[in-house]
């Protein structure tokens, strides 16, 4: 069997759905990081000290390599 690692970076709100929309389309389970935050190339704004990011949860699905090209999609939609 080959394994392809599918990596979603999504917000808050939208995790539960995410993971419906994957498992309808084959995925059988993830791995949710819960709060995870980034910078790019610009340091993130602030406001009085307080950062304005976003948080986000990073899903992590290992998926048979022939479903990863329609989890992937249905993630996407």
């Amino acid at each position: 069997m080959h394994f392809k690692m599918i990596i979603a970076f999504v917000d808050d709100e939208k995790t539960a759905p995410v993971l419906k929309a994957a498992r309808e389309a084959g995925a059988t389970g993830a791995t949710i990081i819960g709060n995870a935050r980034g910078e790019g190339l610009a340091p993130a704004k602030s406001f009085l000290g307080l950062t304005l990011d976003a948080q986000r949860d990073i899903l992590m699905f290992l998926v048979e390599a022939h479903l990863s090209r329609s989890i992937l999609e249905t993630i996407c939609h």
